[in-house]
């Protein structure tokens, strides 16, 4: 199974909030920062949990989901991030995080 590379991960995950996030991205640094290291740690969790037998691909996309939803209310509230560039940025950082998680799990997971 391939190795999930968290600090790879993270910067590829803030890269593409920042995409998303452009008008906005001096405000939003540090709070998209801090959201794609727990989007990475979750990544992390995911795959060893799966390596182990302790997840399956629902509980996976379940975990995913509700950090992804913290991230979510974390960006929303900064008051001059409106509610559509938070989700866009989110939803970035989950394309990204997707891809890595399934290819360090060697199957589509999330």
């Amino acid at each position: 199974m391939p190795a999930l590379h968290t600090s790879t991960l993270v910067a590829a995950l803030i890269a593409a909030m920042k995409g998303a996030l452009t008008a906005h991205w001096n405000l939003a640094q540090p709070y998209a920062t801090t959201e794609a290291r727990k989007l990475s740690e979750t990544a992390r969790l995911i795959v060893t949990g799966y390596a182990k037998g302790e997840i399956n691909a629902a509980q996976a996309k379940i975990l995913v989901r509700m950090q992804a939803n913290a991230a979510q209310a974390v960006l929303t509230a900064i008051a001059t991030i409106g509610m559509i560039a938070a989700q866009d940025a989110v939803n970035a950082a989950l394309g990204v995080l997707k891809t890595a998680v399934n290819t360090a799990a060697g199957v589509a997971l999330i």
